[in-house]
C-alpha cells in the first residue's frame, strides 16, 4: 500500500511539473481582433525573422507558451512580430525580453502594440507598425 501511495504521489509530482511548462518560456497572448497564423522573436542582432514559433493558429485571447531558454543569452533585446489572417504584420523592435514575460499583442490602426508583463509583474508597452504585406513593394 505504502508503495502504491509513493507511486501516487510520484505521478502527481510529475504532471504538476509539466502542467507549469519549462520555467524557461515566455507567454504570447493574441489581443487583435483576428486570428494570428505566425508569431516571430528574433535576437536585435538577426538580419532575418526565424521560423514562425507556433504551430496551430491563434485565436483571438488565446495564448501560447513559447520556450525562450534557446533565445537566453543571446540578446536582452528582441523583435517580435505576428502575421495575422488578413497577412497584417505587427512589427516590433527592440524589446527588451526575459523568461517569465507574458507579451500581448493588439493595434490601433497603423500602430502595433506589444504589451509585455514580467515575472514580478511590472508592465510596460512598446509601440511598432501595422502594415499589409500585399500592400509593400518588393
Amino acid at each position: 500500500m505504502k508503495k502504491l501511495a509513493l507511486l501516487l504521489l510520484a505521478l502527481t509530482l510529475v504532471l504538476a511539473l509539466c502542467a507549469c511548462g519549462s520555467g524557461e518560456d515566455v507567454v504570447f497572448r493574441n489581443d487583435l481582433d483576428s486570428k494570428i497564423h505566425s508569431v516571430y522573436i528574433s535576437p536585435i542582432s538577426d538580419e532575418e525573422w526565424s521560423d514562425p514559433l507556433n504551430y496551430a493558429i491563434l485565436n483571438v485571447g488565446s495564448s501560447i507558451h513559447i520556450d525562450f531558454e534557446k533565445f537566453s543569452g543571446d540578446s536582452a533585446y528582441y523583435d517580435v512580430a505576428a502575421v495575422d489572417e488578413n497577412n497584417m504584420n505587427y512589427d516590433i523592435y527592440d524589446v527588451p525580453l526575459s523568461i517569465g514575460d507574458t507579451l500581448a499583442m493588439s493595434a490601433d490602426g497603423e500602430t502595433a502594440i506589444l504589451t509585455v508583463t514580467s515575472a514580478d509583474g511590472s508592465t510596460n508597452t512598446y509601440e511598432g507598425y501595422a502594415y499589409n504585406a500585399d500592400d509593400v513593394e518588393d
